[in-house]
């Protein structure tokens, strides 16, 4: 002869199934839908890449890369004469005020070493955004250099290291002089003006 419980233990014991259902369906729904990765993942994987000048797996961080985003780097790494570029990640943040729609955006900023024949260093960043399930970069010219920000995303311009009188060298943006356009007489020779300093070099200290 079988004892059945208690309707209220039945009951309860219905609902507790019921409620292990119901968290169990909104776990799964969670983990299906949530983004991939984090965004500090994301900029530390697109800087990694470029500290080792691999631009395939650069691009395979960013949304959507423009044409020309090879060439770009290329000219900039050419004309900065850099032989070995080392990248900090210094801080990857949520950002309040959002450029990209309504989509959730961090913002990373890092510092960045050229060295070459003289060393540079300045401070850079990117955004990282949430787009469909995937953390991706949101690319512009500034994730090279912030002096980069008027350029168009498929522009090439000329990057020149060159050297001052005191001993020290800047690393400057050039452009096409337009005809009959007055910017200065230092690279009039060459149809070119100064756009931008991109980074001064410290002058040598004198040894006795």
């Amino acid at each position: 002869m079988s004892v059945r419980p208690p309707r209220w233990r039945q009951t309860g014991i219905i609902i507790v199934v019921a409620l292990t259902a119901v968290l169990g369906l909104g776990a799964a729904v969670y983990l299906s839908v949530r983004t991939k990765g984090t965004p500090r993942e994301t900029a530390t994987a697109f800087l990694a890449a470029w500290q080792r000048g691999d631009l395939p797996a650069m691009k395979a961080q960013v949304l959507e890369p423009p044409r020309g985003f090879d060439g770009i780097y290329d000219t900039f790494t050419k004309g900065s004469q850099a032989k070995k570029i080392t990248i900090q990640l210094i801080r990857v943040r949520p950002q309040a005020d959002r450029d990209f729609g309504e989509t959730t955006t961090y913002h990373a900023t890092f510092s960045v070493t050229l060295d070459g024949p003289v060393p540079y260093s300045y401070d850079a960043d990117l955004q990282v955004i949430d787009f469909e399930r995937a953390w991706k970069v949101h690319w512009t010219p500034t994730a090279i250099h912030p002096g980069l920000q008027e350029i168009g995303s498929s522009e090439v311009r000329q990057i020149r290291v060159v050297p001052q009188p005191d001993g020290s060298s800047r690393l400057v943006l050039l452009e096409t002089r337009a005809k009959g356009e007055q910017a200065g007489s230092l690279f009039a020779d060459e149809g070119l003006k100064l756009v931008a300093t991109l980074a001064d070099s410290a002058q040598p200290e004198v040894t006795n």
